[in-house]
């Protein structure tokens, strides 16, 4: 008889105990339909940075699950979220992910204009029409919270301010990126990858495949001087971090003491989105894993410059590694283990947890499974 689709098997809330969340948890659209109500329409989520929203009438779009957002920057220079749906016939308002939209939104389709602030300015025709009142067609507004000089939304408007959902975030992104608030965004590139939002997150926190003696990432094993890597836990957000080994090793050459920092550092938010840096790169990054259905994730990687300064060769060299051989060594794993989960010859396989919670210890991958688990109420 078929597994229920929610029957955790032998997943516990113990990491030191548990085995892997079964995949149905990965496969399964009925699964995926509860993701979005309880987790991404509740949490807060990543739209860009506030550099790239910086002149009245500049804006971002951003899509959480078919549910699509655009951000404003007034003319009083706030920031303001809306749903991006005009109020008369639910013709979307903006299109294309970022632009500045001048002093007024305009809907394509009949016109009706806002002003930034979300209200109705102008109806065609409505002095005509009995009872119209401008007032009743305002914009349906998003909450939105710039943290850490990132731009994020939340489609709740309960939602606790992202300073008490993640304590001690920003001072330890601040203590890893000392030109934080000089970053400015430079680039951005989308990739789809055929895996589930959560292997790919789960990919990001594993150290048990980072490590000179297994099978993948040899050079970044080297680049981060082997078995140094701490991985921590903490409320609704964990850490990778690792000092750098030699500047000589096979993912890309460097001078100790050249860049903003000489350390390797990933910062996971959940559920979705990670920020990290690179030994001697100039440069801050993040991972937008966007879910796009149970076996599909589009992924958002941005990069940020101090003051928007062009990259120096060592962070070049850098991008080129993750770009060019990090990247497509971890989209083949991803989506290797999304195959795998599709098999019927698995369910839930046994997850490495050391008592001394090394470097190559899987409680990094529970404390993804368990946040999923608990938002979804399948665990109390």
């Amino acid at each position: 008889m078929a597994q229920p689709a929610n029957d955790l098997g032998r997943f516990d809330a113990d990491p030191d105990r548990s085995f892997n969340m079964p995949a149905a948890y990965y496969t399964d659209p009925g699964i995926f339909e509860r993701e979005k109500q309880a987790i991404f329409f509740r949490s807060w989520r990543f739209v860009g940075h506030s550099t790239q929203i910086a002149r009245p009438g500049d804006y971002l779009t951003q899509d959480i699950c078919g549910q699509n957002v655009f951000v404003v920057r007034g003319h009083d220079r706030e920031l303001r979220a809306f749903h991006n749906v005009c109020q008369h016939r639910a013709h979307e308002l903006v299109r294309g992910r970022k632009g500045n939209l001048g002093a007024v939104v305009t809907c394509p389709y009949h016109a009706w204009a806002y002003g930034l602030d979300g209200a109705l300015r102008h109806a065609r025709h409505c002095e005509a029409v009995k009872g119209f009142d401008k007032g009743d067609f305002g914009l349906a507004a998003v909450r939105v919270e710039v943290f850490c000089g990132f731009v994020f939304i939340n489609l709740d408007a309960d939602a606790r301010p992202m300073a008490e959902v993640y304590p001690g975030f920003e001072q330890t992104l601040r203590a890893q990126s000392p030109d934080l608030d000089r970053m400015v965004w430079t680039d951005q590139a989308d990739f789809d990858i055929a895996a589930n939002w959560k292997v790919v997150a789960e990919n990001s926190l594993d150290g048990y495949h980072v490590f000179l003696s297994g099978p993948a990432h040899k050079a970044l094993g080297e680049l981060m001087d082997g078995h140094n890597l701490a991985m921590t836990t903490h409320p609704n957000w964990a850490m990778l971090h690792a000092h750098a080994g030699t500047g000589q090793n096979r993912a890309y050459r460097y001078e100790t003491g050249s860049g903003q920092t000489d350390e390797y550092v990933t910062l996971y938010l959940w559920p979705d989105v990670l920020f990290f840096t690179l030994p001697a790169a100039n440069g801050l990054w993040s991972f937008l894993l966007a879910p796009e259905g149970p076996g599909r994730t589009r992924e958002e990687v941005a990069a940020y410059m101090p003051d928007g300064a062009a990259m120096d060769a060592a962070t070049a060299e850098a991008v080129r590694y993750m770009n060019e051989e990090l990247g497509p060594e971890d989209v083949d794993l991803n989506t290797g283990v999304q195959k795998g989960l599709n098999s019927r010859g698995y369910r839930q396989g046994r997850l490495m947890v050391d008592a001394v919670r090394s470097d190559m210890s899987e409680h990094t991958i529970h404390f993804v499974q368990l946040q999923t688990l608990k938002a979804l109420g399948d665990l109390p």
